[in-house]
């Protein structure tokens, strides 16, 4: 090799040669045991007496009679429920309030739209409903409407001059 040192083999050291493990002596005598066995004193029977089996049997069905009724009673108000209302609101008039549609200009911009999507100069405003029926856009969130053209309009308000992201609410 250039420039390096040369290494030497070394003698390879020999390992010591592994005995195999003693083999148990076989077994000449059984075991003795060191002291004679005796019998045990006669101890109460393991089996508990008549009247806490029928306690503990007592307690069970008990115990299983009430998990029943529980149970029953809890869902006795969704058997009994009309299978013909459902749960979803239907499309259309909202708590008895006609669907409101609306296109105008507001403030130099175009609104168009109803009560489940607005749009501000062709761009979506994301409105959401309230609990008590009151609307609130990601424009203004603090400050909720009774319509949905209402918010509108105090968007418009609040946007002045800028225009919609077209991002919509996933980056909301």
């Amino acid at each position: 090799m250039a420039g390096g040192t040369k290494l030497e083999p070394r003698p390879v050291a020999a390992r010591p040669a592994e005995s195999p493990a003693p083999a148990p002596p076989p077994p000449s005598q059984p075991p003795q045991p060191s002291a004679p066995l005796t019998p045990l004193p006669p101890t109460r029977s393991s089996r508990p007496p008549r009247s806490s089996r029928t306690r503990r049997f007592f307690l069970r069905a008990a115990f299983a009679f009430g998990a029943i009724g529980g149970t029953a009673a809890a869902l006795t108000p969704i058997f009994r429920a009309d299978p013909r209302k459902s749960a979803a609101p239907a499309p259309g008039p909202v708590d008895g309030v006609p669907d409101e549609r609306f296109d105008e200009m507001y403030g130099g911009r175009r609104i168009q739209g109803t009560a489940s999507g607005v749009r501000i100069d062709g761009r979506p405003l994301h409105l959401m409903r309230r609990a008590d029926g009151t609307y609130v856009s990601v424009v203004n969130h603090f400050e909720s409407f009774p319509t949905a053209l209402a918010t509108a309009r105090a968007a418009v308000d609040d946007l002045g001059g800028t225009q919609l992201s077209l991002a919509g609410p996933a980056l909301h």
